[in-house]
């Protein structure tokens, strides 16, 4: 009887190939949408293609999403399987010049669970650690031949084409080649997973130009946005997920576990984008087993990550009441809003990257927006100042400028003081502070409009003005209001 084996296979370096690019933002949003389609269809394809070739059951996936994925095969199999692998990871190094990698493990299914998935995180870090190993030494530093990072023309046509796929193909030949409806071995693409077990679940909700035939450009989405016309991408990372995954006491756990995220980015979020408040406004861009990244409009993404959000805390106090830790039961996003509509967008989605890594890193389970982390159950403050201060420019003739001026009186105020994000800031001669904020927002006649000026000097410093304190949500509602106003 053939002993059973666990391979477990990982994509090492997404950051660098979908972040690290040049040129010019005509053909960036295409390079941008193809490689993140590719990197979410690369380890959907690759062990269905490996399970194909050695003529083996779809039922031995055990779990899949971009990234990573799982396999159960015999010991007979490994042999044919490492060279499958070691073709592709060829071939995917070349295809994304060296920036990606292929690693993978494998260990026989003895003793439990936890102590067989610690024998594959130890055998995947020693493949991660020596890059080199069982390659050859010139070819892996040989000179890369497109500086930019790949085939940036295929990219870009799979980008193009992204919207209207139904299939998506895979030969021997180019294994790293993922096609369109052609390829010796093909899948069906699916939108949700009450459809064919055997196809491939990749939901696309991609905001369409004004006849609805192509892919809208980055200044159609700027255009589209509140007051100021600007696009950002918005990216999302669930928090302590390794920790849930190595919690798990079974294969079978781990695997419910590794579904149940996929399907909730791949559902939830997809049908959000189909709302109208965003469905002209956002695309998806890339969707893990535990991230996601979408462009749009900078005001339908502040949206679209609060109801996300809401929508996420429900999801785990439903499917997951048992965790430990609140840390384990939150979500963390990071938003960065393009300075030009022609930016490109890699760095745009290298931008939204690093911050969320520092919201993640500091303070889980908040809103890194306009360069400060906000805790999700106080940006609703930032949104009450952002309403009341646009209200004062559109209804009671405001100058818009005044915000900005409001934000250079915060701003000198937080770092006379060594100003900390997220923390209140006192202020040593709050009566100064105070004249400075009045005289920028000078009273007017009328009490509504007189009210409404003193609810925005109470959001930004409170109701005490002898221990007055600069707000931490005021810099994020003040930057919010000058975006929304068109300043």
């Amino acid at each position: 009887m053939s002993l059973q084996v666990f391979l477990q296979a990982q994509l090492i370096g997404a950051e660098e190939f979908l972040g690290n690019r040049s040129g010019g933002a005509k053909d960036g949003a295409a390079d941008l949408f193809g490689r993140c389609a590719w990197l979410t269809l690369a380890c959907e394809v690759l062990p269905r293609a490996l399970l194909a070739d050695l003529k083996l059951s779809r039922m031995l996936l055990g779990s899949s999403s971009a990234e990573q994925f799982l396999l159960v095969l015999t010991e007979e199999d490994i042999p044919k399987a490492d060279e499958f692998l070691s073709h592709a990871a060829k071939a995917i190094a070349l295809l994304s010049a060296n920036s990606l990698r292929l690693v993978w493990a494998s260990t026989e299914n003895l003793g439990a669970w936890p102590v067989v998935r610690k024998r594959l995180e130890d055998a995947l870090l020693a493949a991660t650690a020596t890059p080199i190993r069982g390659e050859n030494i010139q070819q892996f530093f040989a000179p890369e031949t497109e500086a930019n990072g790949g085939d940036e023309a295929y990219f870009a046509e799979l980008g193009r084409s992204v919207a209207t796929a139904e299939r998506v193909g895979w030969s021997t030949e180019d294994p790293a080649r993922l096609t369109w409806d052609g390829g010796q071995y093909s899948w069906a693409l699916k939108d949700d997973s009450g459809a064919d077990d055997d196809a491939i679940l990749f939901p696309r909700r991609i905001a369409m130009d004004e006849n609805g035939s192509e892919t809208s450009s980055l200044a159609e989405l700027a255009a589209r946005a509140e007051g100021t016309a600007h696009w950002g991408i918005l990216r999302g990372d669930v928090d302590q997920f390794a920790t849930q995954l190595e919690r798990a006491a079974s294969i079978e756990e781990h695997i419910h576990v590794s579904v149940l995220f996929k399907e909730f980015f791949a559902g939830e979020l997809s049908l959000l984008c189909t709302m109208p408040g965003f469905w002209r406004k956002v695309s998806i861009l890339h969707r893990g087993g535990d991230d996601f990244a979408v462009i749009g409009s900078w005001d339908a993404l502040i949206a679209l990550a609060r109801e996300l959000q809401r929508i996420f805390e429900k999801f785990v106090e439903h499917n997951a009441p048992s965790l430990p830790s609140l840390e384990e039961k939150t979500i963390s996003m990071a938003l960065s809003i393009a300075s030009e509509t022609d930016q490109m967008p890699a760095v745009v989605f290298r931008e939204a990257g690093l911050q969320l890594a520092a919201a993640k890193a500091t303070d889980p389970g908040a809103f890194q927006i306009f360069g400060n982390t906000v805790d999700w159950k106080r940006l609703h403050e930032a949104e009450e100042l952002k309403a009341s201060l646009v209200r004062l420019v559109r209804d009671f003739g405001y100058a818009p400028e005044y915000i900005s001026d409001l934000a250079s009186v915060y701003r000198e105020s937080a770092s006379a003081r060594g100003f900390r994000k997220n923390k209140a800031v006192r202020v040593e001669k709050p009566w100064r502070t105070y004249m400075k904020i009045s005289s920028v927002a000078p009273q007017e006649r009328g009490r509504e409009v007189n009210n409404l000026r003193a609810a925005v000097i109470t959001n930004l410093v409170g109701k005490r003005t002898a221990g007055l304190k600069l707000r931490p949500t005021a810099r994020v509602g003040l930057e919010w209001a000058r975006l929304a106003a068109g300043n």
